[in-house]
């Protein structure tokens, strides 16, 4: 026989308000899926039926009576191994998602602070410090200091950036990314353009966007076990594509 405690993810002994609530929440969770996956529909007629059992007293009394006379090894589990799984690492997850939302506010307020101008630097070093894995179209960065700045350049701007250069950098005042150059004596003119680094403020800032979205879904009170355990996992995969792009790019 069916066991809708199951079904609907709540203790025999939980009372009609809980009750309710597991239904709101489970009929929620199932609709948006059942229009694309038979299962999930499968799934969401199951919770259907459940809270029409449980929702009623009397047909709650009669089905516990049917329930009890069950043999116990033919009832179901209230929590399958996964779920306890998932339960046990949710708290783990919801710091994670904490840690990533307060990563992603502190390169926020990076970013909407004024940004420190050094004008008049002096390039002090330049030379190559990394290789392109691609053997067909090897590329060469370089990394670039100045009395109070360092950066890197990608190879196709790297001319514009010579020792002995006098330019203009523009850096965030928290973390010290370098976001904007300008070299005023450069035969390319002195239009500011952008460093490695930079590149995290302004082309590929949708994935720091993205890490504070989902992180922000998994800490929100209320949140499913599983919402907050698969939010953390994107989050944290995310972060770490946008930490490969800050590093590399």
């Amino acid at each position: 026989m069916q066991n809708y405690y199951h079904v609907l993810g709540v203790d025999p002994l939980a009372s009609a308000a809980e009750i309710e609530q597991a239904y709101v929440r489970q009929r929620a969770r199932f609709k948006r899926l059942a229009a694309v996956d038979r299962a999930m529909k499968a799934r969401l007629a199951a919770v259907e039926a459940g809270f029409d059992i449980l929702g009623n007293p009397r047909r709650r009394l009669a089905y516990d009576l049917l329930l009890a006379q069950e043999p116990p090894e033919t009832q179901e589990p209230r929590h399958s191994r996964q779920q306890e799984q998932v339960v046990h690492y949710a708290p783990v997850a919801r710091r994670l998602n904490a840690a990533l939302l307060a990563c992603f506010l502190l390169l926020a307020l990076d970013w909407a602070l004024p940004q420190r101008e050094y004008a008049h630097e002096t390039v002090r070093t330049r030379f190559p410090v990394a290789v392109s894995s691609t053997l067909s179209d090897p590329q060469i960065a370089y990394r670039v200091r100045t009395e109070h700045t360092a950066f890197r350049l990608p190879s196709a701007i790297g001319h514009r950036v010579r020792e002995g250069n006098r330019i203009t950098v523009w850096k965030t005042p928290l973390l010290g990314v370098v976001r904007r150059v300008s070299v005023p004596d450069s035969a390319d003119g002195p239009a500011p353009f952008l460093p490695y680094g930079g590149t995290i403020y302004g082309t590929f800032a949708v994935l720091p966007l993205l890490v504070g979205a989902v992180a922000a879904v998994g800490v929100w009170p209320g949140r499913s076990p599983e919402t907050v355990v698969n939010t953390a996992a994107v989050g944290g995969l995310l972060s770490i594509v946008a930490l490969i792009v800050l590093l590399w790019f």
